[in-house]
């Protein structure tokens, strides 16, 4: 019946449409996450905004669930939906810059080297991620951590104004005056409210970057770790510090501190020099940057190896961090590392009401990510992150993650706990206005009020 169904989808629309038996499918279905086995019914490219409006209409005529795959960088497995429609946005990257308004509108199929190539041009930035392969859009409406975090807020912060295509089929274009409750909601809400089309950033003044790493081993490697927490706890709006914890190959546990300050090397070196000069510290290739160079710190994670990640947005840091990094890196494989992301400066000071995102108040985002290749390592690798999810548990500031690194078999009760009650309420209803038969539920699924 569905094969006779998609028949007419061919015949209103003008995109690509492959089916389980068209030669492409699994080139088109594959996932970033190999363990996200997920089948879609139909896989649809669109070619235009009135093809996406009659995919969500056929999607509903045929009752089919609908998932979105804008970068595919979902570890989760949200952008590999099975038995479902999959709108694949990943072909739609383009990004327009108004320099005089300092806004830029991108298409939501845009990857941050988009993005980042569109403002640069002209000396200027959206606060957005670290990894340049990763598609804006999961990314930013489940948050955003990126190296102007400090200075400027969250990724979700900076949007300012989107279309979306909602379950009916509706085109709504969304901003403060227009929608604003709604552009509350994708504010952290991820997802669940129809198909983000387009984004609009608000955009900053990206003058120059001092950044790189500093790396620490050895017998003073907690009290570096201890350190950082120090240098954190008064660091200056313009200074971004990520701590990654992994295993090195003589298997004692190693720490780089990755580093961001937004301006001149002076600075820069002047906010880090306690780290800089630690006993522990045996490497450091920090140097003045611009703005792309930057972007570049991390290499991405390629495709198609198997990923567990899960970790807790945490409230203080202290020494029991500082154990549960050190335990966690001596027993971590070749691949998996922990990751603390440390949040404070203007993320802390804008208004909780802003935004739907719940990790405001976190000091941290940590996060162990298990990446490995073979499937006969799955049970260690899979135990080793939950093992550390847990140590950190008790710093968590509501028992929830950050959504845009979730875990495969993340539960309902992990998603609620990552968003304060009183705007979870307010999401439900959203999401009852908006998406009442909760059609799009692959992603951090909030359910419509009762539902």
């Amino acid at each position: 019946m569905l094969g006779e169904a998609v028949l007419d989808l061919r015949r209103c629309t003008r995109g690509e449409i492959l089916e389980p038996a068209d030669l492409g499918y699994e080139a088109a279905r594959e996932a970033y996450n190999a363990m996200a086995t997920g089948r879609p019914t139909t896989i649809f490219r669109p070619a235009d905004l009135p093809d996406i409006v009659a995919a969500v209409r056929w999607a509903a005529d045929s009752g089919l669930a609908i998932g979105v795959r804008g970068g595919g960088h979902s570890v989760a497995g949200h952008s590999s939906p099975d038995g479902a429609l999959l709108i694949d946005l990943s072909r739609w990257r383009g990004a327009t810059v108004d320099p005089a308004a300092r806004t830029v509108d991108a298409l939501a199929g845009c990857r941050l080297m988009d993005l980042d190539a569109a403002t640069f041009a002209h000396g200027l930035a959206a606060p957005s991620g670290t990894f340049i392969d990763t598609g804006i859009g999961g990314l930013t409406l489940s948050g955003g951590i990126s190296w102007l975090l400090s200075s400027e807020g969250f990724a979700c912060d900076a949007l300012i104004g989107a279309q979306l295509v909602a379950a009916d089929g509706d085109v709504l274009e969304v901003d403060e005056e227009h929608e604003p409750e709604l552009l509350w909601g994708l504010r952290g809400g991820g997802g669940n409210f129809g198909v983000v089309t387009r984004l609009r950033y608000a955009l900053t003044e990206v003058p120059a970057m001092f950044g790189g790493r500093l790396r620490f081993h050895g017998s003073a490697l907690r009290d570096a770790i201890l350190t950082t927490f120090e240098v954190e706890a008064s660091a200056p709006d313009e200074l971004v510090l990520a701590l990654v914890a992994w295993r090195a190959e003589d298997g004692s546990p190693s720490i780089s501190v990755n580093v961001g300050w937004r301006g001149d090397p002076e600075g820069g070196m002047a906010a880090v020099r306690a780290l800089a000069t630690h006993p522990a510290c045996y490497e450091s290739d920090l140097k003045p940057m611009n703005w792309l160079q930057q972007q570049t710190l991390y290499q991405p994670i390629p495709y198609g190896l198997r990923q567990y990640w899960k970790g807790h947005l945490i409230g203080r840091l202290d020494e029991s961090l500082a154990d549960a990094l050190i335990s966690s890196a001596s027993e971590a494989t070749d691949e998996s590392f922990a990751l603390v992301e440390l949040i404070h400066g203007k993320a802390h000071r804008i208004p909780e009401t802003h935004a739907a995102f719940g990790g405001r108040s976190a000091v941290a985002n940590v996060t162990a990510l298990a990446i490995w290749e073979g499937a006969a390592d799955d049970e260690a690798e899979i135990a080793w992150a939950r093992r550390f999810a847990d140590r950190v548990s008790p710093l968590s500031i509501r028992g929830g993650g950050y959504l845009n690194y979730a875990e495969l078999d993340q539960s309902a009760a992990r998603v609620t706990a990552a968003f304060a009650p009183d705007s979870w309420d307010r999401l439900q209803k959203l999401k009852r206005r908006l998406d009442p038969t909760n059609r799009f539920r692959f992603n951090a699924n909030i359910p419509p009020q009762d539902a």
